[in-house]
């Protein structure tokens, strides 16, 4: 019986260790958000690409360090505290692509391993601005690729939605005239990722 158990435990043990190595292959998700604005393409577009306003409409982001007082431009990079899917950590964000006020693309790095990438594009859309976000992520490992299409990702959707919805509530705020966007009041709620 206490090889049975000790065979069991030695199994169950290795399945763990495999499930927690880098996967031999690549693999993202694609999460996309999309959203008509009242406002220009360019007030949408100075304030999605400063981070100091990103604790104020998407639930995921905590807070953001270094300088965030502006639209980032490429090569700019700034620290992320986030609360994503249940997960907490540090993102590291880059600017690799910016095009006022069309398109703006980051990378993200944890623990100095890309984890991610996020796309905005904007296009004018009558008297708004259709705003479109994409949210990449890699599975970094076996578990996570298990958990993702059950756990992670429907998190990840319902976080991005939520986001959307409460940047859209900024911006119906701020209708019809768009002040500068360190003026625009916090209306991100509470709730961490």
């Amino acid at each position: 019986m206490k090889r049975v158990f000790l065979f069991l435990l030695g199994a169950v043990a290795i399945v763990a260790l495999l499930s927690l190595l880098p996967l031999p292959f690549e693999r993202q998700t694609h999460v996309v958000t999309v959203v008509t604005l009242r406002a220009p393409p360019q007030a949408v577009y100075d304030y999605v690409t400063t981070p100091a306003n990103w604790p104020k409409w998407h639930p995921a982001s905590l807070a953001v360090q270094g300088v965030t007082d502006h639209p980032l431009t490429v090569g700019e990079e700034v620290a992320e505290e986030f609360r994503l899917a249940g997960r907490h950590g540090i993102l590291h964000w880059k600017v690799v692509e910016a095009k006022p006020p069309f398109e703006w693309r980051i990378e993200g790095e944890v623990n100095r391993r890309p984890s991610g990438a996020v796309r905005y594009t904007l296009t004018p859309d009558g008297t708004g601005t259709r705003f479109r976000r994409d949210f990449m992520y890699r599975t970094p490992n076996l578990l996570f690729l298990i958990l993702d299409p059950v756990f992670i990702g429907p998190r990840m959707r319902a976080e991005s939605a939520q986001g959307a919805s409460q940047l859209e509530q900024v911006f119906e705020a701020l209708a019809p005239g768009v002040p500068s966007p360190a003026s625009v009041p916090n209306t991100a709620s509470s709730a961490g990722q």
